[in-house]
């Protein structure tokens, strides 16, 4: 079943380390991504210059590039207490990235439809966190649609201090 908002959860689990959900979340315009409730102006574009082709960063949003245009795609996020070790095998790419929020209310969004299920992303209140984006099945015939196989990504998010951009994959 499809959800009608802009996405839902379908399961989450919890640890001492890590808290972790997964569900779907609705792509418009070849990506969705994590903002704060009141991003900055043209946020999109200032995002969107991450030079790795997956994720980039402002101050308060984060854009994850997906490879079909609109409909729905599979993503799991994990708050982690401390960096977890990368877990590449599987995954086609893999690039971890700083992210600072001033608000500390950075949520999963639609670029379309606003808000989800998908926890804060931003657990901790302000400050600097690291989020290592994975993806899988992004790239397939142009057109936008998503094929039989859908698009699947995790995002593990850690607070530490800024960092340079590592594409891991």
């Amino acid at each position: 079943m499809i959800p009608l908002g802009a996405g839902t959860l379908l399961e989450y689990r919890v640890t001492e380390a890590m808290w972790a959900c997964t569900g779907v979340v609705r792509v418009a315009g070849f990506s969705f991504c994590l903002t704060d409730p009141d991003p900055p102006p043209r946020w999109h574009w200032q995002a969107n210059d991450g030079g790795n082709g997956l994720v980039g960063a402002t101050e308060g949003a984060v854009l994850v590039r997906t490879g079909c245009d609109g409909g729905w795609v599979n993503l799991s996020v994990e708050l982690h207490a401390e960096r977890p070790a990368p877990a590449t095998v599987g995954w086609d790419e893999a690039v971890e990235i700083s992210f600072r929020t001033a608000v500390g209310q950075s949520h999963v969004r639609s670029r379309r439809d606003g808000g989800t299920d998908f926890p804060r992303i931003s657990f901790r209140g302000p400050g600097s966190y690291r989020i290592r984006v994975h993806a899988r099945g992004r790239h397939h015939p142009a057109g936008g649609a998503v094929p039989d196989r859908p698009e699947d990504y995790l995002l593990q998010v850690w607070v530490a201090p800024p960092g340079h951009t590592e594409v891991l994959r």
